[in-house]
């Protein structure tokens, strides 16, 4: 049984150029995951730790610091040496003050900063 296809009765496209265009587009979607996939990696940013717990209000006023996703949970001695401010322009998106709590949200780069922070304390 032959199969009529009146679309491609008058057609001059040879079957390898039919390849070559899925191929193209198959390369492009391709291409296109990659770009995205690369574009979407954090960058790691070296933190300079000593402006951190000057900004946290210095070694002594840090109890604890720990890490939960794009959060940073501190336990502060005294939350009125906190330089919201500074802290803002190191990349805190928000600073939470419950007690001597203290919720630093960063969004990147938290794991990385947090880690400084506690090495520099165990220093």
């Amino acid at each position: 049984m032959k199969m009529h296809l009146p679309l491609l009765e008058n057609t001059q496209f040879p079957p390898l150029l039919i390849v070559a265009f899925v191929v193209s587009g198959l390369l492009l979607i391709a291409f296109i995951v990659v770009l995205i996939i690369f574009l979407k990696k954090k960058k790691v940013v070296k933190v300079d730790n000593s402006l951190w717990i000057d900004n946290l209000g210095g070694r002594e006023n840090i109890a604890s610091v720990t890490q939960v996703g794009s959060r940073i949970n501190l336990v502060l001695k005294d939350k009125e040496l906190i330089n919201k401010d500074n802290l803002k322009e190191l990349g805190v998106k928000s600073v939470l003050v419950m007690s001597n709590k203290v919720t630093l949200v960063v969004e990147n780069n938290a794991e990385n900063i947090a880690k400084a922070i506690n090495e520099a304390l165990n220093n």
